[in-house]
């Protein structure tokens, strides 16, 4: 055979799953011209631009270590993360149930948006309970109970009619994940809005020091010439009980095949569906299944010279706007007491049927439906936008829909002992850490393939 594993797909799970193999005879593979998948920044001047996934775990998750282990260092973030722009009010930082009655709702609205909160409330200290690791359980036991919690209804459902004052700041949460509310399971957005209230209580995450994609860079540099950019996997076939071959177009737009004991395969979950030939049944009916939205996406350059009134925040809720969420990036650079460097970066992005409003537009359009809102929002950022980047994520963030975890066994299965799934629609969380403790199990499944020929 020409290698042991060929891995597919260069984001956080392909490189994640390289590094644990990185012992063995290995390649990976990535049909872009850059390693990140859906991690991607880079630097302007003392900050950076990021237009992908950006928040980062604690050093004692999976993804902690491995920013440990390639040198790199996280910050915490030291900025209000629970922060709502509601018409002409931003409201912000204290007690998220006590945002009802600080948001100018009428008494309808007001009175529609307290009655679902106290039941989101009850389900998150049930949902956080679930998340507790329990004696002799592994990550998979504690992500099928998630996966399975309150799976067998929508959000909608869940916490029934609202006034429309009320709905339209759930929604806005929603498309945190990308999806509306009617089409999420109701266990998986509660999940979104407990990850919100810890992490703006006990200032869980942290930024990565030079932004995101220093991390999946790293580890492609480290593991050398078995990254190939520009590799286009056009089909994954059993060769025989025995193995797998992978068929290829490379950069150079040559064919290439590649033999191998065994593949993993991290691409989003459509993309594996169309290349892994002769799927079963069941695991084809899974992935078929596996749900995701859009975001679209705009990293800002600013050029302020002085406070501006965003700089305590790191992410802000924004509702009826052309876009739901606003990231302040350059908190990490702000140090009380230092001076504080010219400019600054934020990001801004619009999920699930927002994005789809957009995602036909001229990106020199939305560039400028972004610069308006965010201008409305912020009347200070008039003439301090120095420039839009957009970004299309067609495939940003998969999310659980019900039933979902009825999906989840045949998906950590694989295919015939040869080929695995990994990536953050096979963990319970779209996170960069689900998606690096799947890829980590794939390696090690991996591994005790070859161990055992």
């Amino acid at each position: 055979m020409d290698k042991e594993v060929v891995i597919v797909g260069a984001g956080i799970g392909g490189l994640t799953a390289a590094w644990r193999l990185r012992d063995r005879d290995i390649v990976l593979l990535e049909a872009e011209n850059r390693v990140g998948g859906r991690i991607k920044s880079w630097q302007h001047g003392e900050y950076w631009v990021s237009v992908g996934a950006h928040m980062f775990p604690s050093p004692e998750t999976v993804l902690g270590r491995l920013v440990t282990e390639m040198g790199l260092r996280t910050s915490p973030i030291r900025a209000s993360l629970l922060n709502i722009a509601y018409r002409d009010r931003i409201v912000s930082g204290g007690r998220p149930e006590l945002f009802p009655l600080r948001l100018p709702l009428s008494l309808a609205g007001r009175m529609s948006f307290l009655r679902p909160g106290l039941k989101l409330r009850a389900a998150g200290r049930r949902y956080s309970e679930a998340c507790k690791m329990r004696p002799g359980e592994t990550d998979a036991d504690v992500r099928q109970r998630l996966l399975n919690f309150m799976n067998d209804q929508s959000f909608a459902k869940f916490i029934g009619r609202l006034h429309p004052e009320a709905e339209s700041i759930f929604r806005a949460a929603g498309r945190r994940l990308t999806g509306e509310l009617e089409e999420v399971a109701a266990g998986c957005l509660v999940g979104i809005f407990v990850s919100g209230w810890e992490i703006g209580e006990a200032n869980l995450d942290g930024c990565l020091d030079g932004g995101p994609s220093q991390l999946p860079e790293a580890i492609a540099r480290r593991l050398g010439n078995r990254v190939q950019l520009g590799a286009k996997v056009k089909e994954i076939t059993h060769e025989d009980r025995h193995g797998v071959r992978v068929r290829y177009e490379t950069s150079e737009g040559r064919e290439a095949d590649i033999s191998a004991r065994c593949a993993i395969v991290t691409t989003p979950a459509p993309v594996a569906r169309g290349i892994v030939a002769d799927i079963p049944a069941d695991t084809a009916q899974a992935l078929d299944r596996i749900a995701y939205g859009p975001h679209v996406v705009g990293g800002v350059v600013t050029n302020e010279h002085g406070p501006m009134p965003w700089d305590e925040m790191y992410s802000l809720l924004v509702v009826g706007r052309s876009f739901n969420m606003l990231f302040n990036h350059s908190v990490a650079h702000r140090v009380n007491g230092s001076p504080r460097a010219p400019g600054g970066t934020l990001m801004v992005y619009a999920g699930g049927d927002l994005a789809r409003q957009l995602m036909n537009l001229a990106d020199s359009d939305i560039a400028a439906q972004f610069q308006a809102d965010i201008i409305d929002v912020f009347p200070e950022a008039r003439g301090v936008i120095e420039s839009i980047t957009i970004q299309h994520w067609p495939y940003s963030i998969p999310f659980a829909v019900p039933g979902r975890g009825k999906l989840q066994a045949t998906l950590e299965h694989g295919v015939g002992d040869v080929i695995f799934f990994a990536g953050d629609y096979v963990g319970h969380w779209t996170t960069m850490n689900s998606a690096a403790i799947t890829a980590g199990e794939a390696a090690l499944a991996a591994r005790h393939v070859l161990e055992r020929t």
